[in-house]
């Protein structure tokens, strides 16, 4: 029997890698389905919602724009939120474009594994795994997420290109470099994390090309530092620090707030905490602030030593299994370099646990499971491939299960609180959910809870005030205005609420002091500065009105609908003055 002709073997080839990256992007989109209904949850309100900079500045403005608090410098995200929202301020089409970048960064996966793995196989299994896992949800029903996919999508593009380039040569080398290049660059442009991708583009050049000569290899990998180094100083220029200039809240983050080695500590208990959730993603939770992850106080603390026993191991299985297995090694570092930074290892960052960081690490992950499919199907067992079906149809129900639990704030928030009885955060925000449900008494307890966790809880006193003034008691709500403020003096919100309850009473020099002592804290406040001008012309003061609107002269909010409320209410004083 005459061989098959290459061309024959060449179209069952392309044949295959479509079936497959179509079952891949059928994967992806599937579970996320009713993700296309949700609202805006937990933080999409704040940064696309209400955000004055996505529904209102210009484009070329965005270029410079950056979130505070955070220190947030992502214009390419930024960017994205406007235009969806120039289409449609409806939440839907953001979930949309999530979606459709989720399909888009497992067929990279898919692609990218093909090349390391060199195993359709095990390509299969790693994009398969990796488009339905539940560890994902956060980052792509939520969508703030976004700027997790699109710096995942920019440095999966940058090292496929990079990989295409290292297998080519004179002009098609450079124009894959150049694609790859400019991946780099606009993932950093989406979120900062994308740095860290910097080391993967040796990995993959060592991996691809073992034998290439020292000055070869620096060759090609010099241009990524060029880049790296262009990013850092635009992001300088235009933030002015390369890492939060103050630390956050303790309650976002309490490792800020204690000394080096406890912060250490509890980043590496975190660090086994988040391979567990690789492996296990089932009890999945929106929320670990304080203090739902408890610092490790001593070297002593189980949960330490217990995590670094389980690292050490796990550090010696990479290291042995690596001098058989390379590709080992090489998921090891696909899981663990885009972590440096999101860690809290090196620096404290914005939060001290979250779900979305995983993003782009659980391609580590999944490359590993592609190896083992990859192995297990060589030796014939065909029991491997109904395992992994069986595995990617559980976690495709499970997404689809937790995306349910983010279809609005408060289903949200009632969740969250289940599963983070420990968590300050949790019990404020669902004592939130409670309150705009109506259920006064409930929320009022979930508030107490909140502050019996975190004492200096300034907002949960706030709120505890703001029930007792729906329930009409001045004397309570006063008194909870002023708790909070002995919780946090520069809390503005209590001044607010103190100057407009002693205004509602006639008090007018009470409600002038009040809102002047708020001033104090941030002179450019605008609901603070219209409602001094309220103020005063009530008590007969027009001039010094006039002049408290005038201040607002230039000053808005990132609040869009706090700038409305603002413009109207001066209108209404302007018109009382004429």
């Amino acid at each position: 029997m005459s061989a098959m002709p290459r061309a024959s073997i060449d179209r069952r080839a392309a044949l295959r890698t479509a079936f497959v990256a179509v079952a891949v992007a059928l994967a992806a989109a599937l579970p996320y389905l009713n993700s296309l209904g949700a609202d805006f949850t937990f933080d999409d309100a704040g940064v696309i919602r209400d955000n004055a900079a996505v529904q209102v500045l210009p484009a070329v403005d965005l270029l410079h724009y950056v979130y505070r608090p955070g220190e947030l410098y992502r214009p390419l995200t930024m960017l994205t939120y406007a235009a969806n929202a120039a289409i449609s301020p409806a939440p839907f089409g953001f979930h949309l474009v999530n979606v459709a970048l989720h399909v888009l960064i497992s067929l990279c996966v898919f692609f990218l594994a093909r090349r390391l793995l060199r195993t359709l196989a095990g390509a299969a299994c790693a994009a398969l795994l990796f488009a339905a896992h539940p560890i994902h949800t956060e980052a792509v029903t939520n969508v703030v997420g976004r700027a997790e996919l699109l710096a995942a999508l920019g440095v999966l593009i940058a090292l496929l290109a990079c990989a295409r380039a290292i297998g080519s040569s004179g002009h098609r080398r450079h124009a894959w470099l150049i694609v790859s290049l400019l991946a780099f660059a606009a993932g950093m442009l989406a979120k900062e994390s994308a740095f860290t991708a910097l080391p993967l583009f040796a990995v993959v050049h060592v991996w691809l090309d073992r034998k290439a000569a020292p000055r070869e290899r620096a060759g090609l990998l010099w241009p990524y530092a060029v880049v790296a180094v262009a990013y850092l100083a635009l992001r300088l220029a235009v933030v002015g620090a390369l890492v939060l200039p103050e630390p956050p809240g303790a309650l976002d983050n309490p490792l800020a707030h204690v000394d080096a080695a406890a912060r250490i500590r509890t980043a590496i208990i975190v660090l086994w905490e988040y391979a567990a959730l690789l492996a296990v993603p089932m009890h999945l939770v929106a929320d670990y602030s304080y203090n739902a992850v408890p610092v490790a106080l001593s070297w002593g603390d189980p949960r330490f030593l217990a995590t670094a026993a389980l690292l050490a191991c796990s550090a010696v299985l990479v290291v042995s299994a690596g001098r058989r297995a390379p590709v080992v090694p090489l998921a090891a570092a696909f899981a663990c370099i885009p972590l440096v930074l999101t860690a809290n290892l090196l620096f404290p960052i914005g939060t001290i646990k979250a779900e979305r960081l995983l993003y782009l690490p659980s391609v580590g992950w999944v490359l590993a499971c592609g190896w083992l499919a990859a192995e297990a199907l060589r030796r014939r067992s065909p029991r491997w491939a109904l395992a992994l079906a069986l595995l990617v149809a559980v976690f495709g129900a499970r997404t689809w299960l937790r995306n349910a639990d983010w279809q609005d704030d408060a289903t949200l928030f009632r969740v969250t609180l289940a599963d983070a009885p420990c968590s300050a955060k949790a019990h404020y925000n669902g004592a939130v959910a409670l309150q705009q449900a109506g259920q006064l008494d409930d929320a009022m307890a979930q508030y107490r809870r909140a502050l019996e966790i975190y004492p200096p809880y300034a907002a949960a006193a706030f709120g505890i005030g703001h029930i007792y003034g729906l329930k009409g008691s001045d004397a309570g709500a006063l008194g909870w205005y002023e708790e909070a403020l002995r919780r946090d003096p520069k809390f503005t919100k209590a001044h607010l609420q103190i100057g407009l309850l002693r205004q509602r009473r006639g008090e007018y020099d009470a409600a002038e002091a009040a809102l002047l002592t708020g001033l104090a804290s941030d002179p450019n406040d605008p609901m603070l500065l219209v409602n001094l001008g309220a103020v005063r012309l009530s008590q007969g003061n027009r001039w010094e009105a006039q002049t408290a609107l005038a201040q607002l002269d230039g000053i808005g909010t990132v609040d869009h609908r706090e700038n409305e409320i603002v413009a109207a209410a001066r209108r209404e004083i302007e018109v009382a003055l004429q």
